[in-house]
């Protein structure tokens, strides 16, 4: 199969439309391993970043944050993963990353030498492919290869963009012929769930519903696709957190295409774990365009929640204004700086989404349903 080398400098521009798939915090995890004698094959698909263990030993040596299999294979090692979150998935790109697998701490080449030109260092993998499956894995399971066999280099991240799959469940890192990678991150296109009613209210920007992030001023301390992932997370780490300013008027804001056309009615902003960094405050607004990334300053944006206050750790129920206007897009901003942890945008959609294009969920006086959101301790409510 085809593939294509990606420049870790071209990251956002070719990955950030898509989603992770494999991440722990959407359902991926670990269902088969040939092998994971020094380090446990489940750091794969943490959603944090490698951390160096240099010197740290456990009972089988050296501690690594990633997978590390025994020496001396014939062949190859291998590891299955399955998508449980959503098995409607079409994979389009993976990160094979070997932070700190290099055997000489410290170290990093992620703009080093081309790869043909690296010899292994260390306790990396030397090669690895990638393949798919839509059946529970065994034996007799027709294995598609969707990555062949590609060169990789100690202690660097591994870009490779592919032609869309079908739709599969099961995917399969083969290394050759043993060693170490610090985690593999597969992104891709979810097929949107949603209701079976027309009329029931959901979260329009749900990474299961299709919602994405498609633009944003500043991750530096966090992605800011972590807004839209399922549950409340475990720490700081899994949310979106923007660096510090030091300008007057400053704000960071980000950019949510929702899974479809919709009739908005409520938005809550959730800070757990952000007790000491989270915003003063937010707004959000709306816009309905055909643009897959509308520009963050265009004039078609509808104010549907003015400023309000933020506090830390907590849950903030906003009420949003013009309910019978659709918006495919949501543009939430914050001020000055500081860390979210989820973004949820309720509402119904506007149309049937991929077939006719009639209006649903209106009233006889032809105003638009708004649907009640039940209240939860926690909860701050606020009126926009």
């Amino acid at each position: 199969m085809a593939y294509e080398v990606v420049p870790l400098e071209d990251f956002s521009k070719v990955f950030g439309s898509t989603t992770e798939l494999s991440s722990v915090s959407i359902g991926g995890q670990v269902v088969h391993v040939s092998d994971e004698f020094f380090a446990e094959a489940y750091q794969l698909l943490l959603v944090e970043s490698p951390v160096s263990l240099a010197k740290q030993y456990g009972p089988n040596g050296e501690l690594y944050s990633g997978w590390e299999t025994r020496r001396h294979n014939p062949t190859y090692d291998w590891w299955v993963y399955h998508q449980t979150g959503n098995d409607r998935v079409n994979h389009l790109a993976f990160d094979i990353d070997t932070t700190h697998f290099n055997g000489m701490p410290g170290s990093s080449l992620d703009k080093g030498p081309e790869l043909d030109s690296i010899t292994p260092l260390g306790n990396e993998a030397p090669e690895a492919s990638v393949d798919a499956a839509y059946e529970f894995p065994n034996d007799g399971t027709t294995w598609e290869e969707i990555l062949p066999k590609v060169r990789l280099g100690p202690s660097r991240r591994h870009l490779y963009k592919i032609p869309a799959t079908g739709q599969t469940t099961y995917v399969r890192l083969r290394i050759y012929p043993d060693g170490g990678i610090a985690r593999f991150r597969v992104y891709g296109h979810v097929m949107p769930i949603f209701p079976a009613s027309p009329v029931e209210a959901f979260d329009l920007a749900y990474i299961f519903a299709g919602g994405k992030i498609v633009a944003t001023s500043d991750d530096h301390f966090g992605s800011s696709s972590n807004l839209l992932l399922p549950g409340r997370g475990k720490d700081m780490g899994d949310g979106w957190e923007t660096k510090r300013s030091y300008t007057m008027d400053h704000q960071d804001w980000v950019t949510i295409k929702l899974g479809a056309p919709g009739y908005l009615s409520t938005a809550v902003i959730d800070t757990i774990h952000f007790k000491g960094n989270f915003p003063e405050s937010c707004d959000i607004r709306g816009i309905y365009s055909q643009e897959n990334v509308p520009g963050a300053n265009s004039d078609g944006w509808n104010m549907i929640s003015s400023p309000v206050k933020l506090g830390p750790h907590r849950m903030h129920f906003i009420q949003l204004s013009n309910p019978c206007e659709q918006y495919t897009h949501v543009k939430v901003s914050i001020y000055p700086d500081g860390g979210i942890k989820r973004i949820r945008i309720i509402g119904t959609m506007a149309a049937k989404y991929g077939a006719d294009v009639t209006e649903i969920t209106t009233h006889a006086d032809g105003k638009h349903q708004i649907t009640p959101i039940v209240v939860e301790e926690g909860w701050e409510i606020i009126e926009a």
